[in-house]
């Protein structure tokens, strides 16, 4: 893959590869840019691996085989990679410009239910960035 992609070049290559739209394309460019610009790429591609665990684990809570000590131990790991992801997202937002940095921790990282839902459907574009990454790595072609 071309390392010199910028946000937008690389969110379009996410929806045309694995043919499922983002929901947040924008926050996933800005984030990716910055994290390209700020030499963080390693967190870039962390929040991908949390957001991919977040998937594995929640589907093991909606299988019928986990018993309540497990789904309680697998909420609570759930709980922990939100935490993890919001976190490591508010600090590569952090390297923002205050207006813009403003805006996404008013519609992602505030603790109401509408940043919430916010927070979930970019946690949701990451997981298609994860598999992206691993269909990349797959080709031979890194990020």
């Amino acid at each position: 893959m071309n390392r010199n992609l910028n946000g937008a070049e690389f969110t379009s290559l996410v929806v045309e590869t694995m043919g499922q739209k983002l929901e947040n394309p924008d926050l996933v460019a800005v984030i990716f840019d910055t994290c390209s610009k700020e030499g963080m790429m390693s967190s870039f591609k962390e929040l991908a691996l949390y957001a991919k665990s977040f998937q594995r684990i929640a589907r093991l809570l909606s299988t019928d085989m986990a018993n309540d000590e497990t789904k309680a131990k697998a909420r609570t790991e759930l709980e922990g990679f939100i935490k993890k992801f919001s976190d490591l997202v508010e600090r590569i937002l952090a390297r923002l410009p205050k207006e813009r940095r403003e805006t996404f921790q008013v519609n992602f990282l505030l603790p109401t239910p509408g940043s919430f839902r916010n927070l979930r459907a970019l946690l949701n574009d990451f997981i298609k960035v994860k598999d992206f990454l691993l269909v990349e790595r797959d080709k031979g072609s890194h990020l």
